[in-house]
């Protein structure tokens, strides 16, 4: 039976789980980072792994979570220095691709086989919790945009299902084949125009 471990413990164990995972994650993926090199990694027992997560999925989740919200905070306040534009709009869609393909953790939540498996191995309570995640980050930005005048007056949320319709194509970029690049500036472009008014 894992020891108990202090608050202060915890803490620093759960940091090293996390940075142990990142490190790992990027370099080995999902499927081939075992819990045995994560807890090596930490300093901790394999049982003792399962008092902080409860898989290495979940893990992985979080890391994934932490380099997303990274992403979203700098991406807002690129958003938020100007005015909002069809131009500008299409911008920030293949910003956000470019970055979500760069970032090696953000890459694995694009990596069809990577993402399939994580999908069957965490609950589905993890996809919805990511959806709503996704809704508290973006409604009140496209109701921002629709009080200025500039965004369609459609729900919200439905808005925010459409923008996630677009990343959700990077899983299929060999599905979509050689002309997938242009595929998706081309989409930019049309989610764009029919997103922003002006």
């Amino acid at each position: 039976m894992p020891r108990k471990f202090r608050e202060d413990e915890k803490k620093a164990i759960r940091q090293a789980l996390l940075e142990a995972a990142k490190t790992m994650f990027r370099q080995y993926g999902i499927q081939k980072t075992s819990v045995a090199a994560l807890t090596e990694a930490a300093g901790i027992s394999q049982g003792a792994f399962y008092l902080f997560f409860p898989s290495k999925e979940a893990l992985f989740y979080e890391v994934f979570r932490r380099e997303e919200q990274k992403l979203k905070e700098v991406l807002l306040a690129e958003w938020a220095m100007r005015p909002l534009t069809q131009d500008r709009f299409a911008e920030m869609l293949i910003q956000a691709v470019k970055s979500i393909e760069q970032e090696p953790i953000l890459r694995l939540m694009i990596d069809r086989k990577e993402y399939e498996w994580l999908m069957r191995k965490l609950p589905p309570e993890y996809a919805e919790r990511h959806t709503t995640e996704d809704e508290n980050v973006l409604v009140p930005l496209i109701k921002q945009w629709q009080d200025e005048g500039v965004m369609l007056k459609e729900d919200p949320r439905t808005i925010v299902a459409v923008i996630r319709s677009f990343f959700m194509q990077l899983l299929f970029r060999d599905e979509i084949g050689e002309k997938f690049d242009e595929a998706v500036l081309l989409q930019a472009e049309w989610l764009a125009k029919g997103l922003i008014v002006k």
